[in-house]
C-alpha cells in the first residue's frame, strides 16, 4: 500500500499544461495524491494545494469559509497561468464547487470534477434534509465527531485514517460549503468548460443525483458524466480508482 501524505505537493510537467488539484471539505490532498502521481508520470505538473483551515495538523478541524478556500485556489491558478500556460482542475467533492467558481471566472482549460458535492446525501432516518440540521446545529455546536473514512478499500481505509488530521468535522466550515453550494449552482448557466464528471451510485456522502443536475446546468459543448458503480465518496481513492486515473489522464491529455 503506498504511503499517503496530507500536505500539498507540486510536480514540473510539460511548461505549457499545468493541472490544479482541489481537495474536500475536512479532507487534504491526500484525496487526490494517487491521481496526481499518476498525471505526472504522463508528463503533466500537478499542483495540490492546502486550504486555509485545512493545513493545521490537529484533532480538531478549525473554522474557515468558502471565501479562504477560494481566495487560495485563485492564487494558485494565477501562479500556474503567469507564464500562458493551460491550467486544467481537477475538483474533488466541495474542491469541485471552487473548480467551478474559477471556471467562471478565469479561462480554465478543461474541468474534471469527482464526486460533486450539490447535494447532501438523504439518508431514510433524516427527519429533515441534512442540510438544515447543518445550518441549526452550526449555530450550537463547533463540531461534531467524525465517522471512519467512507473506503470500500480496507487497506485504503486505514492509510486514510491514519494520515487524515481531524476527527471533527467543523459546521461553521460545513454551512459556508452549503453557501457556496447555492452560489455554485446559480452560475451553472455560465460555465462553458469542457467537463468530466465522475460520481458513484454508492457514494454515502453526496446525493449522487446532484452529479446528473451539474451535468444538465453546464452550458459547455462538451460534458461527459461517467457512473461507477463500486466506490464510495473519494473515488480517486477506492477500488475503481484505476480507471478514475485513467478516464481523467485521457480527458485531460486532450488538446
Amino acid at each position: 500500500m503506498q504511503r499517503l501524505r496530507n500536505e500539498a505537493f507540486s510536480r514540473s510537467g510539460a511548461a505549457a499544461h499545468a493541472v490544479l488539484l482541489l481537495h474536500g471539505l475536512g479532507g487534504g490532498p491526500y484525496e487526490l495524491q494517487l491521481l496526481g502521481e499518476r498525471l505526472h508520470a504522463a508528463g503533466l505538473g500537478v499542483h495540490a494545494v492546502h486550504y486555509p483551515g485545512h493545513d493545521v495538523d490537529a484533532r480538531r478541524m478549525p473554522a474557515s469559509t468558502w471565501e479562504d478556500w477560494y481566495a487560495h485556489a485563485d492564487a494558485a491558478y494565477a501562479r500556474l497561468s503567469a507564464g500562458g500556460a493551460r491550467v486544467d482542475v481537477v475538483g474533488f467533492s466541495t474542491g469541485c464547487l471552487l473548480a467551478l467558481r474559477l471556471a467562471a471566472r478565469r479561462p480554465v482549460g478543461r474541468l474534471a470534477l469527482l464526486s460533486p458535492f450539490l447535494k447532501v446525501h438523504f439518508a431514510w432516518y433524516y427527519l429533515l434534509p441534512p442540510e438544515l440540521y447543518v445550518k441549526a446545529f452550526s449555530r450550537l455546536l463547533a463540531d461534531v465527531p467524525r465517522r471512519h473514512p467512507p473506503l470500500f478499500d480496507r487497506a485504503m481505509r486505514a492509510e486514510v485514517a491514519r494520515v487524515a488530521y481531524f476527527k471533527t468535522f467543523n459546521l461553521r466550515a460545513a454551512r459556508s460549503a452549503l453557501e457556496l453550494i447555492a452560489l455554485t449552482r446559480a452560475e451553472l448557466g455560465t460555465i462553458t468548460t469542457p467537463t468530466l464528471i465522475l460520481q458513484s451510485r454508492r457514494d454515502s456522502v453526496v446525493a449522487p443525483g446532484g452529479a446528473a443536475d451539474l451535468a444538465e446546468g453546464l452550458k459547455s459543448a462538451q460534458v461527459e458524466l461517467v457512473w461507477l458503480v463500486r466506490s464510495e465518496h473519494p473515488i480517486a481513492l477506492d477500488v475503481e480508482r484505476e480507471g478514475v486515473f485513467a478516464r481523467v489522464g485521457a480527458f485531460l491529455g486532450k488538446a
